[in-house]
């Protein structure tokens, strides 16, 4: 019996027979995978193979909320959804902002999974209990602004929540996003592009039904302590000011800016104009928050010259079509953003996509006859506008360019050096140059190339997890204990993302004890940190597994790009290059995995042990007991 946090309720819908039904789960079952992409690892696990196209029918698409969702707490208003990866062939997970969170529970169901392809476009109406696929063909071809308007008039209910594909999802670009209610974004690994290749073009969420809570009342007591220490915690105060752009002017003086394809080693002045404060000041910034939260980190720009439907560029966002590219001119950068959100196009990958097409140019790889007259040349925001258009609809080079980075390097092989990769996947806008205890976050997501699956940064700029034994900072260039620090920082991650949680919150003075007090009044438990982090253990070798099902070999995949190799000359990370060899050694050790591959005695402490007798099994609504 589920106490609270849960209905303990799946949805699932098969696209190629029209079948809706419902799967249920148990409270073990909660406990073991929590929510979020633990539930979504555990399900897919049991499915793909790899065999499995990940734009074919047999792909397993899952939205999954957590025992968060169950209450009006702020930093729930977060959803999980996971697949196997069209751009990277492995695990594929990405975890949003947005309203889709709290309706999808309040609507009565803990996940959503999806199967099979429709023979013509949907969209999916969830309401109080209930769920329908219906027609979206004169849907198909809107932009997400478009899209996500037609779709509440279409319900009939302006407080939906709306999550939806624009045309780089229908493009089945391999790195397309899903959009949340024009400001929240599903952003890596090309969940958009699954649900393209599944005719699927949104999730429509509505629900005014009570999730249960266990302990309403230690619930308010507990929240109460936690929320005045968060409202008061000066990253509250500056998040809320400015939102991610804060960061840019201090990350390039720190050098965790990425800058000309990372090569280049300061842009001070560049970072000033793209950065705070003439990014709030200029664009005239209002926050635009998720449902409860207290900072309102998506940013709404109200400055009539560079106005948008949609949430304005975030760190990363800046980051990697910004300084990445050289481009300092704020208008471009925020007319490319929000063409990424309108078509549905993560804008990491895109920022990373495009460094190698601009260098490839610079080197001659690549020519105007290659980009129908359009000059890459760095710093230029024309071409930064004119090749995200290109991408979206696969236009000329943006065919190429919309398939990822490794596809560009097998047609332009001498341009490797070129690819700041790791498993496919484009590396975010940290640079483990600056910051060592990035560097398992980098090479080691099991996601690909990442910038908070894991995030031991945060230990380095004093977030600590005291409760499991990492109690003092270790200076950012000190390679001691970045390894084991990796590890313990990726299983917490992984246990916030299933409950599912905003990590803004961490710098916010929320500790991981405040968070097991917040879960263990909504559910009912007594979980302690040190379980919080065994089940984040329990997901990240689930996940592990299974891309080493998918064909991975760890040796080959987790190693650090070329460019993050060469250390700069000047600036704030001068000189410096983490030693990755030994940090990944040591990661593997923490986690007991034999040069990335996961001990039996490991799978069975972690209660995985059936994991090596893998089984097909067919996809129908099932009921869960562990």
């Amino acid at each position: 019996m589920l106490k609270g946090g849960y209905w303990g309720k799946i949805l699932w819908v098969d696209l190629s027979s029209e079948k809706i039904s419902e799967g249920t789960f148990d409270e073990g079952f909660a406990r073991k995978y929590l929510g979020g992409v633990g539930l979504a690892t555990r399900i897919i696990s049991e499915t793909v193979t790899k065999n499995t196209n990940p734009l074919g029918p047999g792909n397993v698409l899952v939205f999954a909320t957590g025992p968060y969702q169950a209450a009006n707490i702020a930093s729930a208003g977060r959803c999980a959804v996971a697949a196997k990866s069209p751009l990277t062939g492995y695990w594929g997970e990405a975890n949003a902002g947005g309203h889709i969170g709290p309706e999808l529970k309040r609507a009565g169901f803990d996940a959503v999974v999806i199967t099979g392809r429709s023979t013509k476009a949907v969209y999916l109406w969830i309401n109080d209990g209930k769920a329908e696929i219906r027609d979206a063909s004169a849907l198909w071809g809107l932009d997400a602004v478009k899209a996500t308007a037609a779709l509440k008039e279409a319900v009939g209910d302006a407080k939906a929540a709306v999550s939806c594909i624009g045309p780089g999802g229908e493009n089945l670009v391999r790195y397309a996003c899903i959009a949340n209610d024009n400001h929240g974004y599903f952003g890596r690994g090309g969940m958009g592009a699954v649900m393209g290749s599944k005719n699927l073009k949104a999730l429509v969420t509505r629900g005014t039904l009570k999730p249960p809570v266990a302990d309403a009342d230690k619930l308010k007591e507990v929240y109460k302590a936690i929320l005045t220490r968060a409202k008061e915690a000066p990253f509250t105060a500056v998040n809320a000011e400015h939102g991610q752009a804060a960061a840019v002017v201090s990350r390039e003086e720190n050098g965790l800016l990425p800058m000309k394809n990372w090569a280049q080693d300061n842009w001070v002045d560049g970072a000033a104009k793209i950065g705070t404060p003439r990014f709030t000041e200029e664009l005239q910034i209002k926050k635009w928050a998720c449902p409860a939260c207290i900072m309102g980190c998506h940013r709404k720009i109200t400055n009539p010259k560079y106005i948008t439907e949609t949430g304005g560029p975030e760190y990363e966002t800046l980051g990697m079509i910004g300084s990445n590219l050289l481009v300092d001119d704020l208008a471009a950068v925020v007319k490319a953003n929000d063409l990424c959100n309108i078509y549905t196009i993560d804008t990491i990958e895109l920022g990373g996509v495009l460094a190698w097409a601009f260098e490839c140019y610079e080197k001659g790889l690549i020519t105007k006859e290659d980009t129908d007259g359009v000059a890459l040349e760095w710093g230029s925001g024309e071409a930064l506008v004119k090749m995200t258009e290109k991408v979206a609809r696969r236009e000329g080079i943006g065919d190429l360019l919309a398939e990822g980075l490794r596809a560009c390097v097998d047609r332009i092989p001498e341009s490797k050096p070129f690819a700041v990769e790791s498993m496919g996947q484009a590396a975010g806008a940290h640079d483990p140059r600056a910051f060592f205890g990035q560097t398992i976050t980098t090479i080691a997501s099991t996601r690909g190339s990442c910038h908070l699956h894991g995030f031991a940064e945060a230990m380095e700029l004093g977030a600590l997890l005291p409760e499991i034994g990492i109690t003092e900072a270790i200076d950012r260039f000190d390679a001691t204990k970045k390894g084991y620090a990796g590890a313990i920082y990726q299983d917490v991650t992984q246990f916030w993302n299933s409950l599912t949680w905003c990590l803004f919150y961490f710098f916010s003075g929320v500790s991981l004890g405040d968070e097991v007090d917040i879960l263990n009044a909504i559910t009912g438990w007594d979980v302690t940190p040190a379980e919080a982090q065994k089940i984040g253990e329990r997901i990240v070798c689930m996940q592990q597994v299974f891309n080493l099902n998918m064909g991975m070999v760890p040796e080959k995949e987790n190693v650090m790009p070329e460019r993050l190799t060469i250390p700069h000359k000047e600036g704030g990370a001068a000189g410096q290059v983490p030693p990755w060899q030994a940090i990944l050694k040591e990661y593997w050790e923490t986690k007991d995995w034999a040069n990335g591959i996961p001990s039996k005695a490991k799978l069975v402490e972690l209660g995985l042990g059936s994991l090596e007798a893998k089984k097909a099994l067919c996809v129908v609504a099932r009921d869960y007991k562990d």
